[in-house]
């Protein structure tokens, strides 16, 4: 829910026309952090002390080590006025290269590759290569984060340009695929439910299960604001979603009870192979 917030608050920046700059970094970050894990760490604030990479207490054995805080200012300044400006090179390579960069720079205590991987996205739909955040390539580093740690130290060490961004380019196709499955299967479903309900002689437990698809996740009293009904009308259809195997009670306690959209939750949450 954190990143989702901190993405809109992106998006609803750059859809008024403004740039990506420091300020709005800082206050997508605070969003991201807060009330999670590394909200201890200064959430919205660029750091003010070294830190660095490595299972080491001692900096001298770390695998990387940042800049120093008093250049990542100015270094995030730059970074930024290249991913504003219009270059010849394809939005791909420029998001590859920005993210390379971003995370090079490391300008938080913490939260730097989460906030790494939403400027991805970010930029993604600034640029027009997508609609909507249907890319989550946080999917793809996390299952590969040894080889993604990797090439991105290979540049730094190395100057590994293509590989990185090579591997990069696989994870951009690789969770495209995904998504556009993904999406198929979430379609294919609300089409079975659509013609399942749309006989009922209620229009609300239609309406109800068109709903599942924004949220799976639901009390009582939610639906009944979603179909602005009395709370017995969204209690019994609840009770008959729940019947219908539609809706899964997830507390097992007779007061409070919170449900979630078996169907629509496994075909966003399983791993691919097993959909």
């Amino acid at each position: 829910m954190n990143y989702l917030h901190a993405l809109t608050h992106g998006l609803d920046a750059i859809t008024a026309g403004e740039p990506v700059t420091v300020e709005l970094l800082c206050e997508m970050h605070h969003r991201l952090l807060s009330g999670v894990y590394g909200d201890e760490a200064n959430p919205g604030e660029l750091r003010t002390s070294q830190n660095f990479i490595g299972s080491t207490p001692y900096i001298q054995d770390a695998r990387y080590v940042p800049p120093p805080p008093n250049v990542i200012p100015d270094l995030l300044e730059d970074l930024l006025e290249y991913a504003n400006r219009d270059t010849d090179l394809h939005l791909l390579l420029q998001i590859g290269l920005i993210h390379y960069q971003f995370e090079t720079i490391h300008p938080f205590l913490d939260g730097n590759g989460r906030l790494g991987r939403l400027l991805i996205s970010l930029l993604l739909q600034r640029g027009g290569l997508l609609p909507e955040p249907y890319l989550y390539l946080s999917s793809y580093f996390n299952a590969r984060r040894p080889e993604y740690v990797a090439h991105l130290l290979a540049v730094s060490q190395r100057g590994e340009w293509e590989e990185w961004l090579l591997f990069f380019l696989r994870g951009v196709q690789s969770q495209a695929d995904e998504a556009h499955h993904r999406a198929n299967l979430l379609v294919d479903l609300r089409e079975d439910y659509q013609h399942r309900y749309q006989s009922e002689r209620s229009e609300n437990i239609l309406e109800l299960v068109m709903r599942l698809f924004e949220d799976p996740y639901l009390d009582v009293n939610t639906a009944a604001d979603w179909l602005d009904v009395e709370y017995s009308t969204a209690n019994r259809l609840v009770a008959q979603l729940e019947e219908d195997w539609i809706l899964e009670e997830l507390t097992g306690k007779d007061r409070n009870r919170f449900y979630r959209a078996s169907e629509v939750f496994e075909i966003i949450n399983k791993p691919i192979d097993q959909l």
